[in-house]
C-alpha cells in the first residue's frame, strides 16, 4: 500500500516487509509519523492487533485521526505511554516488537531497563526490530555541541535549529548491548535516509540520516527465526 500520506521510509518499508504473516500482536513504541506503519502493518496483516504508544498527546490525537480515516482502528489502539516505565504487559504476550528512531532518546540507564522489559513481554520467538542513528553521521557531528559518558548521550543542534540529546551507536556497540540481554541477531544493516522534521511527514531534512537497523529474536528452543 502507498497511500499519499505514507511518505517513503526505507527503514519502515524493511521493518513491515520483515514480519511474519502469523503475527497477531504487535507492540509499536513510540508511534510512527502520521501512524503510517502501524496503518501499513494493520492493512497487510488483517487478524493483527497493535498497541503503538507515545508521549506527545497531540501527536496521539493526530494519528488517531488518520487511523479511523483508513479503518483500522479496531486493530491499531494509540495509548500514551513512556518506555522509561515498567511496561503493564504481561510477560510473552507480544509477537513484535518494533522500535524504529525512538529508543535513541533514552539515556544508557534508561534504555537498559527498556530492553530488559521489550525482552519480557516478547514470546519466545518472538521479533525485535530497532533502529537508532548511526554514530558516524557526519551531519550530526558538524552540529556537535557535548557528549556525557555518564548517559551516553550526545547533544547537538537539530534541523529545526534546537538542541537536542540523543543516543548515537556504531553497529558492534548494538550488537554487544542486544547480545548481552540474550537476544539473537537476525541481521545488521546500514542505510542512509532522509527523514521528516515533523509528526505529519511534511518537511524533509535537508540531508540523509546514517541509520542503523537490527532485526534481533528472544531465542525460542523449539524453533529458530530466518529472515527471507
Amino acid at each position: 500500500m502507498r497511500e499519499k500520506i505514507f511518505k517513503p521510509s526505507k527503514t519502515e518499508d524493511y521493518g513491515i516487509k520483515l514480519i511474519p504473516y502469523n503475527t497477531k500482536y504487535m507492540l509499536s513504541i513510540g508511534i510512527s509519523t502520521s501512524g503510517s506503519a502501524e496503518i501499513r502493518m494493520a492493512k497487510k496483516y488483517g487478524s493483527a492487533k497493535i498497541i503503538a504508544t507515545t508521549l506527545d498527546k497531540n501527536g496521539m490525537n493526530f494519528a488517531k485521526k488518520v487511523i479511523s480515516k483508513y479503518g483500522v482502528s479496531s486493530q491499531v489502539k494509540v495509548k500514551l505511554e513512556d518506555v522509561r516505565d515498567e511496561m503493564i504487559y504481561p510477560d510473552e504476550c507480544f509477537d513484535l516488537v518494533y522500535a524504529r528512531l525512538v529508543l535513541h532518546y533514552l539515556s544508557k540507564q534508561e534504555l537498559d531497563k527498556a530492553l530488559d522489559e521489550i525482552y519480557r513481554v516478547l514470546r519466545p520467538g518472538g521479533l525485535f526490530y530497532l533502529v537508532m542513528h548511526d554514530k558516524s553521521d557526519r551531519t550530526i557531528m558538524k552540529n556537535f555541541r557535548s557528549y556525557d559518558p555518564e548517559t551516553n548521550l550526545t547533544t547537538y543542534i537539530s534541523a529545526n535549529g534546537q538542541l537536542a540529546q540523543r543516543q548515537f551507536f556504531k553497529a558492534d556497540e548494538l550488537e554487544d548491548l542486544l547480545t548481552d540481554k540474550d537476544f539473537k541477531l537476525a541481521s545488521i544493516k546500514h542505510w542512509r535516509e532522509k527523514l521528516y522534521v515533523d509528526f505529519e511527514r511534511t518537511k524533509e531534512h535537508k540531508k540523509k540520516s546514517k541509520l542503523i537497523s537490527i532485526v534481533a529474536f528472544k531465542p525460542n528452543p523449539c524453533q529458530d527465526y530466518c529472515e527471507e
